[in-house]
């Protein structure tokens, strides 16, 4: 029986996927800029090709979108190694971006012992832990940036 990687079959895939959640993330961040400058729901809609109804629930989900950090090319560190994940950003940016960074500390969990493999902290060190678990980054780039923060994971 012969086994069959198809890690790379599925490469353009899981990089379209990813395109997909930047994409709506974008798009909802321009809902929000776009409705910050008071334009009516009804005329906005109209631009946009979409009933206002539909403009309504995505303006409540764009909300709960944290908008990108000023300096920065995401929200959150996973965001940034996701959008260096599909070429938005070179390795240089990347790494210039993680290591600047200011990761918040997660608070400690003494309830249990596994409470850590349970939740992560949104903006901690994590998210890049995270990335690199999940094959947005390589393992160079995530030592590269646990060597420049100097920070030490639990």
């Amino acid at each position: 029986m012969t086994t069959i990687d198809y890690t790379m079959e599925a490469g353009r895939a899981r990089t379209l996927r990813r395109r997909v959640n930047l994409d709506q993330l974008d798009y909802r961040r321009e809902l929000t800029r776009l409705a910050s400058l008071g334009i009516p729901q009804r005329q906005l809609s109209k631009e946009l090709g979409i009933s206002q109804p539909s403009l309504s629930t995505a303006l409540k989900t764009a909300e709960k979108v944290s908008p990108a950090r000023p300096g920065f090319s995401g929200a959150d560190p996973y965001e940034i190694c996701l959008r260096y994940s599909v070429g938005e950003l070179t390795r240089d940016q990347l790494i210039d971006e993680l290591t600047r960074w200011d990761y918040v500390i997660p608070e400690a969990r003494e309830h249990d012992f596994f409470d850590d493999l349970r939740f992560s902290t949104p903006g901690s060190f994590s998210d890049v832990g995270q990335a690199r678990n999940e094959g947005l980054i390589d393992g160079d780039a995530y030592d590269l940036v646990l060597e420049a923060t100097a920070y030490e994971p639990r």
